[in-house]
């Protein structure tokens, strides 16, 4: 089997249609390219001028996106500011009561940081043990 019975038969029409489309893509790109030359010949004789002002775009765009402080210092409440917080807790609860009951109520009520609150209000004497796992209330 010679001649166009051999091309026919093993797919030569696509691959000659292909190859000529791969071709002509290439060339046109090539005379793309060619034809702005002149612009990527320009930026890059004024390449110093180009990074200078790109620095400063971002400099001008950094300086922007700060509004605020990174970090500000919060104090944590006094003794005497948590229990009058804790006040209307301990009054729901009945009295002797447990560490855990009062950090279940604390949780529902939304106060901030109940373990560190429940530790100031017992180093401050303001929640006394009993003595068998329950504590009172001493305002």
């Amino acid at each position: 089997m010679y001649g166009f019975e051999n091309i026919t038969s093993n797919n030569g029409w696509a691959m000659a249609a292909v190859g000529a489309s791969i071709v002509f893509a290439g060339l046109v790109i090539l005379s793309i390219v060619i034809s702005q030359i002149h612009k990527i010949l320009a930026l890059w004789e004024e390449r110093e001028k180009l990074i200078i002002r790109l620095k400063t775009l971002l400099h001008a765009h950094a300086a922007e996106g700060i509004h605020a402080p990174a970090f500000a210092q919060r104090q944590f409440p006094s003794a005497d500011e948590l229990a009058g917080d804790y006040e209307p807790v301990v009054d729901q609860l009945k009295s002797p009561f447990t560490l855990s009951q009062l950090f279940e109520a604390a949780k529902e009520n939304d106060l901030p940081h109940p373990h560190l609150s429940i530790q100031r209000l017992q180093e401050a004497g303001i929640l006394v043990s009993e003595g068998d796992g329950t504590f009172a209330w001493n305002r």
